[in-house]
C-alpha cells in the first residue's frame, strides 16, 4: 500500500518543483519506505510521484514509479493485487519477461497485454495510474468495491491525481472552497463523488479514468447486480465457506508479518480463525478498550473481553491497548488525516490499534470490514424490517400515541446511559416513514427531512430535501423494482456506506500510522455471491448474518457466533458529556456557527442541551457538526492564513 499523486497538461505546462514535491510529501505517512518521481517534458506534460509502503518484493526492484522494458508505459500504483502470481504465469505464456517479484510489475504488463479490460483478471485493491507515453495518455482506475481511495481535480487541459486530497491541495494549482451543497449532506460522510471541496471529485468504486488530447472520460467497468437466485443452503454454506477461506489465504500474502483487527465479533474472529488454519506461527491481533467509566456511559458490551477468548482459543499472540486518548488533540490529527468531513469516532479505534501495530513491528492487518453490509448485520436492517410489520399490524394511532409517550423519556442520566430504551426511542421516530426514508434516517447521525430545513443555513441553495444529490444517489438503490426491501438496504449500504464511508476511513486511519489493512470480506466474489441470493441468507427469522452465522458453526464458539452486536466505536456519548464538552462549547457557539454560515446556531445549541440533559441521543448528530466545523478550520480556513490545528 502507498501513495500515488500525478499532474497532467496536455499543453505541456510543467508543474513547479516545489509544488510536486509538497504533493509528495503530503502523502508521506502513506509510504515512509522509499519515494520516486517521473517527469516527461514535452507537450503533453506528465508527472507522476510514488510512496512506498513495501510490502511484496521489499528490494528495489519494486519502487516506483516503474516501467514496462520498452519504457512506453509508467506506473503509480497503491493496492495490492492477491492474485498476481496467477496471473504472471498467463503473462509469461504471452512472453513476458519479469524483472521483480512485485505484484506492480505484473499489474503494468497485464495492462500492455489486455489495455483496460485488465480490469477483470484482478483480485485486489488498487488504486493506480498508467501514463502511455507513446499515445499520450494517462488511464486510472480504482477497485471494485472503492478499497483503496481515489481523488482527481480537472480544469481545462490539466488533471492532478492523487490517494489524498491534501496532496492535491499541496500543489499549489487547487484552490481549498468547500462544496455547500455536499457539506449540507443529511449523512455524516460524503456521497460518491462529492468530497466537500468544490472542484476535487473521488473516482467511484468500480470505475476507470482516462485523460488525454480527446479529453477526460470516466467509465464505469464493474458494479453490484443483485438477482435473488435460488440455491439450497448445504450448496450455499459450502460456496462461501470456500470464498471465505481462498479470501484470507490471498489476502495473508505479504513479504512482511501479517497481523489482525480483533474485536471478539463475528467477522473479525471468523478471519483470525481462518488465519490461525493458514499458518503455523502464532497470529498476531490487536483489540482496543476504552476505560470503565466510559463503557458504562455508553451502555455497550465490552469487546476486549471477547477479544481475549477468542485470542485464547486459536493462541494468538495478542496485544490489548487500554486508553484513556487525549481527544482534544488527537481528534484534530484525525480530521486531517481523513481529508473529508467524515465523523465517526471508530476511526480514532482504527488508528490507536494500527499505531500499535506498527510499533510491535506488524506492517499488514486484516480486518473484518464489510461483514455487515454485504450480509446484513446492522440493527438498522432487522429495526427497518420489524418496522414493516409495526407499520401493518398496529394502527397509525397507536403508533402516534407510542411516540408520543416515548418523546419525553429521557435516555440518559448523570450516570449512565440507557441503550435499549435509546433504541425504542429512535425506531418510534424512524418506523412510519416510507421503507427508503426510513432506512436513510435510522442511523443516529442521521438529519431527518424534517429537521434539516432547521439545521442547515442554505438549504434554499440546495433545494428540498429529496432532490439533493446524496438523497437522490441512495434512493436509486433503495427504491429499484424487483428486489426484496433487505437486498436493497444492504446494496445502498455497499455501494455507499461501505465505500464512502467505512472503507474510506479505515484506509486513511491505517495509512496515518504507515499501516495497510485488508478486508477479505470484501473480496468482490463475496459480495458477488452473496447478492446472488435470496434475502433469507442474510436475514432469517430475528437471526441476523444468517448464512456466514452457519459457516462459522463448528469453527467458534456459539457464544462468538451469536454474542449481542456491538458497533466498532468509541465511547462518544462519554466524550461529548465530558471530555469535549469544552471544545463544543468553544466551536460550536452561538456566534462561530454563524459566521460560518452552514448550521443554524439556534437549531445545534438546542440539540447539545437536550443531548446534556439526557432527553435524546443526539451524541452523534453533535459529533457530525463539531468535525464538519473543525474541518472547514482544518482545510478551508488555514488556506486563508488561520493558524494550523496540527
Amino acid at each position: 500500500m502507498c501513495g500515488i499523486c500525478c499532474y497532467i497538461s496536455l499543453n505541456g505546462v510543467p508543474i513547479d518543483s516545489a509544488g510536486f514535491a509538497a504533493m509528495n510529501n503530503a502523502v508521506g505517512h502513506r509510504g515512509p519506505d522509499d519515494q520516486g518521481t517521473k517527469c516527461f517534458e514535452g507537450k503533453p506534460f506528465a508527472a507522476l510521484c510514488h510512496r512506498r509502503l513495501s510490502i511484496i518484493d521489499l528490494s528495489p526492484a519494486g519502487n516506483q514509479p516503474m516501467s514496462e522494458s520498452e519504457r512506453s508505459l509508467w506506473i503509480a500504483f497503491n493496492g495490492e493485487i492477491y492474485n498476481f502470481e496467477d496471473i504472471r504465469r498467463d503473462l509469461s505464456r504471452y512472453g513476458h519477461v519479469f524483472c521483480s517479484a512485485s505484484d506492480t510489475e505484473v499489474l503494468l504488463y497485464a495492462y500492455k497485454q489486455w489495455g483496460e479490460g485488465c480490469l477483470e483478471k484482478l483480485n485486489g485493491m488498487f488504486a493506480f495510474a498508467i501514463w502511455d507515453a507513446q499515445r499520450k495518455e494517462l488511464f486510472a482506475a480504482r477497485d471494485r468495491l472503492g478499497i483503496k481511495p481515489l481523488y482527481f481535480w480537472h480544469k481545462g487541459d490539466r488533471l492532478i491525481l492523487a490517494s489524498e486530497i491534501k496532496s492535491i491541495l499541496a500543489s499549489g494549482l487547487v484552490r481549498a472552497e468547500p462544496d455547500w451543497t455536499a457539506l449540507s449532506s443529511p449523512w455524516h460522510y460524503q456521497v460518491s463523488p462529492s468530497t466537500g471541496f468544490k472542484s476535487i471529485r473521488k473516482l467511484e468504486a468500480g470505475h476507470s479514468l482516462r485523460f488525454s488530447t480527446a479529453g477526460l472520460e470516466i467509465k464505469k467497468y464493474w458494479d453490484v447486480e443483485p438477482s435473488e437466485g435460488n440455491i439450497s443452503d448445504a450448496d450455499a454454506e459450502e460456496r462461501l465457506k470456500g470464498l471465505i477461506e481462498d479470501a484470507v489465504r490471498l489476502q495473508m500474502i505479504a513479504d512482511v508479518p501479517v497481523g489482525s483487527f480483533l474485536s471478539g465479533g463475528l467477522d473479525s474472529s471468523l478471519i483470525v480463525a481462518h488465519m490461525a488454519r493458514l499458518t503455523e506461527k502464532p497470529v498476531r491481533t490487536f483489540t482496543i478498550r476504552f476505560a470503565d467509566t466510559d463503557q458504562k456511559f455508553e451502555a455497550g458490551v465490552d469487546d476486549s473481553l471477547y477479544a481475549r477468548e477468542v485470542a485464547d482459543l486459536f493462541q494468538c499472540d495478542h496485544q490489548e491497548i487500554t486508553i484513556d486518548p487525549d481527544i482534544v488533540s488527537l481528534l484534530p490529527k484525525l480530521i486531517w488525516h481523513l481529508d473529508e468531513p467524515l465523523a465517526d469516532p471508530a476511526a480514532i479505534n482504527t488508528y490507536l490499534i494500527s499505531k500499535a501495530a506498527r510499533e510491535a513491528g506488524v506492517t499488514v492487518l486484516l480486518n473484518g470490514m464489510g461483514g455487515d453490509e454485504v450480509f446484513g448485520g446492522y440493527r438498522k436492517h432487522l429495526a427497518c424490517l420489524i418496522a414493516e410489520q409495526y407499520n401493518r399490524f398496529v394502527p397509525a394511532a397507536i403508533r402516534q400515541s407510542v411516540f408520543s409517550g416515548l418523546s419525553n423519556m429521557h435516555v440518559a442520566n448523570a450516570q449512565r446511559g440507557f441503550k435499549h430504551l435509546r433504541w425504542l426511542k429512535h425506531f418510534s421516530k424512524i418506523a412510519s416513514r416510507s421503507p427508503a426514508m426510513r432506512f436513510m434516517t435510522a442511523d443516529f447521525a442521521a438529519v431527518s427531512p424534517e429537521l434539516y430545513p432547521y439545521l442547515f443555513e442554505r438549504t434554499s441553495e440546495n433545494g428540498c430535501y429529496e432532490d439533493m444529490p446524496a438523497v437522490a444517489a441512495r434512493s436509486s438503490y433503495l427504491c429499484r423494482d424487483g428486489l426484496s426491501y433487505l437486498t436493497r438496504m444492504c446494496l445502498d449500504d455497499t455501494k455507499h456506506f461501505l465505500a464512502d464511508h467505512n472503507l474510506m476511513y479505515s484506509d486513511k486511519a491505517t495509512m496515518a500510522a504507515s499501516v495497510e489493512g485488508r478486508p477479505p470480506l470484501v473480496d468482490h466474489r463475496i459480495v458477488e455471491f452473496m447478492f446472488s441470493l435470496q434475502p433469507h441468507f442474510r436475514i432469517r427469522g430475528r437471526k441476523q448474518k444468517y448464512l456466514l452465522k452457519k459457516c462459522a458453526e463448528g469453527v467458534l464458539p456459539d457464544r462468538i457466533i451469536n454474542r449481542p452486536k456491538a458497533p466498532f466505536g468509541a465511547p462518544l456519548r462519554s466524550w461529548i458529556r465530558r471530555d469535549l464538552r469544552e471544545l463544543v462549547d468553544d466551536v460550536l457557539s452561538p456566534s462561530a456557527l454563524k459566521n460560518r454560515g452552514l448550521f443554524n446556531p439556534g437549531t445545534v445549541r438546542k440539540l447539545i442541551q437536550s443531548d446534556q440533559e439526557g432527553k435524546e441521543d443526539n451524541a452523534l448528530l453533535i459529533w457530525s457538526i463539531l468535525t464538519r466545523e473543525m474541518w472547514f478550520r482544518t482545510f478551508i480556513d488555514q488556506s486563508k492564513g488561520a493558524p494550523p490545528l496540527i
